[in-house]
């Protein structure tokens, strides 16, 4: 009975140490940095803060950048970068009176600082979880406007215009997968902002973000 006992715990601490070393491996990387060039579609809402129904609506966009990874052990990275990243917004009404029909298509330069988790899948394969904040300033973009309430009237204005637009500094969260084939990755992330972005007195937007994105791996 002791010898089975016995036998039972050696199995089960050997799996342990097993899936242990499968899924979380501290050994030391091959490389202290690794940098990769990244680029991809998003797409990108504004969230109120105060009332669901008046969210704006999803616009396509693109970003594009260069990543950097700080290797502390294989199983775990610090990931930043720099990017940029087309966010923008749309939104629209129309009745019997009228319509209007508002696009925007702000862009920003943006820094990630993501805790990443990576395991070997196989030899060839890596699976990683990325997670943690971004902080993002707004460099470009117009916001155009189409009002017909009895007459056609066009208005543009900065989309990070002083009196209109939005705040130029925004942060908020990231939180992406990938899977890493050799040199090439392949992966998707998602973005919500924590920060009240509109100048606009009574109005409270956050920026979010669905994203798709394709990279290669020095």
């Amino acid at each position: 009975m002791k010898k089975t006992i016995f036998i039972m715990m050696l199995t089960a601490v050997t799996i342990s140490m097993s899936a242990q070393k499968k899924y979380w491996d501290s050994s030391r990387p091959d490389h202290r940095f690794g940098y990769s060039v990244q680029a991809g579609l998003n797409f990108n809402k504004q969230y109120t803060m105060e009332d669901e129904g008046a969210d704006h609506a999803f616009s396509t966009g693109f970003h594009a950048g260069i990543g950097v990874d700080v290797n502390i052990i294989r199983s775990f990275s610090v990931t930043t970068g720099v990017y940029y990243f087309q966010k923008g917004w749309k939104d629209s009404y129309s009745d019997y009176r009228g319509y209007y029909d508002t696009k925007d298509n702000a862009a920003y330069v943006q820094l990630p600082l993501l805790a990443s988790y990576r395991v070997a899948l196989s030899d060839a394969v890596r699976f990683q979880i990325d997670l943690g904040p971004y902080f993002a300033f707004g460099i470009s973009g117009k916001t155009k406007t189409d009002y017909n309430f009895g007459e056609p009237i066009h208005k543009e204005y900065d989309s990070f215009d002083e009196y209109e637009g939005m705040k130029k500094f925004d942060c908020g969260i990231h939180l992406g997968a990938s899977v890493n084939y050799s040199h090439l990755l392949a992966g998707v992330f998602y973005e919500r902002g924590l920060k009240n972005i509109s100048r606009i007195q009574g109005e409270k937007f956050q920026n979010g973000t669905v994203g798709v994105s394709l990279g290669y791996k020095f």
